[in-house]
């Protein structure tokens, strides 16, 4: 296939555009581009996507480490699974309450980007979440057991996505998934649903990962009598939301957003499921999506607007995911000392989100390419901290 042929099947292109490209002059920011791309060479999308990520430096012995306990956690995935009865595991107690706490734990190291704390929890979440199960005797304890692993596997699905796992995070989801169903509980199972929305999309089933939580919010709408019921259906109009601005659908984006608005008015900001859903969020997305749908002058306007400051500490994950896309704003503005600046911000809440968020890594190469003498000491700290190289 030509030059010319392929950047006309990705919507006309230039062959300048195409070259850039090439040689690492110009960044695919958008994951609809790789899509359109491997569409149009006729390849899974998977095969343009980065590979498993691994950042290349760590500031402390205690940050960076979580990569290490991935074969760990994989191993327990595998041997708590149909080979279980081959292997003719041991049968052994489970305290469902030393479980629970565990995945509260596990969610409190998730959206605080702690990474390092949570990856040692897992393989035995996983074992124990499996036990439990094997060990219900009745309705209710089977309907428990069920439920705490798929949280347990909904996390654990999480982390391995942030990790840059490529293959983990959506067993992981699919056994939410499962697990949810189980129980019967509709917001569990949008939960999973959720969760495989955010797998879909990074394995470039665009359509999917919005049709996914779009169904499942769908199937809530008679259950809106409780906050909860309502956290997790805004929840997943956000999820849709981002699905239909990577797809560049922009009446879907306002649309969804529209719904997960009206959602937020009526609860406010809650934690329910950890979710962290409500007005607050609903602004961090607002900013992303004009930033997706690429105008990063309005994503710079919307998130002025964002009191991402007044987030409580549990909620880092949200505050450093707010500071990033303002980061990135700034960053395709050319505007690198804005960007700096909202990297640094973020470091303070999250150190771990930025090593292990390859845009962070994109944008300080950029700017480590394009050097400026005003931010050249602040940009080498910041990326000899995440571990980047020009």
């Amino acid at each position: 296939m030509t030059q010319e042929v392929l950047c006309g099947l990705v919507g006309g292109k230039s062959i300048e555009w195409l070259r850039q490209i090439e040689n690492g002059k110009r960044d695919v920011d958008k994951l609809s581009t790789i899509v359109a791309v491997a569409e149009a060479l006729k390849i899974a999308p998977s095969e343009l996507l980065p590979g498993p990520f691994r950042t290349t430096a760590r500031a402390t012995r205690s940050l960076g480490s979580a990569p290490e306990v991935v074969p760990e956690i994989q191993a327990s995935m595998l041997r708590h699974d149909g080979i279980a009865g081959l292997l003719n595991l041991p049968n052994r107690p489970v305290s469902p309450e030393h479980l629970r706490r565990t995945v509260e734990r596990a969610f409190v190291c998730s959206q605080t980007e702690r990474w390092s704390d949570m990856a040692p929890l897992v393989p035995d979440m996983i074992s124990d979440a499996w036990h439990l199960v094997r060990n219900a005797e009745t309705d209710d304890e089977r309907r428990q057991a069920f439920g705490l692993q798929a949280l347990v596997y909904r996390v654990t699905s999480g982390m391995l996505d942030r990790l840059g796992e490529s293959h983990l995070p959506w067993v992981a989801a699919e056994r939410s998934m499962h697990a949810a169903e189980q129980t019967g509980d509709p917001l569990l199972i949008a939960g999973g649903a959720w969760r495989l929305a955010v797998v879909l999309r990074h394995a470039g089933r665009l359509t999917e990962s919005t049709d996914v939580p779009v169904a499942a919010a769908d199937a809530l709408r008679h259950r809106l009598d409780h906050p909860e019921a309502y956290s997790v259906y805004g929840s997943l109009m956000l999820k849709g939301a981002v699905g239909a601005a990577t797809l560049g659908d922009h009446k879907g984006v306002r649309d969804y957003l529209a719904e997960a608005s009206r959602a937020a008015e009526v609860i406010g900001d809650r934690n329910d499921y950890w979710f962290a859903f409500g007005p607050t969020n609903v602004a961090i997305h607002r900013a992303w999506l004009s930033l997706e749908l690429s105008d990063p002058a309005k994503a710079i306007e919307l998130a002025s607007f964002v009191p991402h400051d007044k987030l409580p500490r549990v909620l880092a994950e949200r505050r450093t995911s707010h500071l990033i896309t303002v980061a990135w704003a700034h960053y395709l503005k050319r505007q690198d000392r804005e960007a700096l600046d909202a990297l640094t911000a973020a470091k303070a809440a999250a150190p771990e989100q930025l090593l292990f968020t390859r845009r962070v890594h994109v944008m300080l190469q950029g700017m480590l390419k394009r050097e400026r003498r005003s931010i050249k000491s602040d940009l080498r700290a910041m990326a000899g901290f995440v571990g980047t190289v020009a």
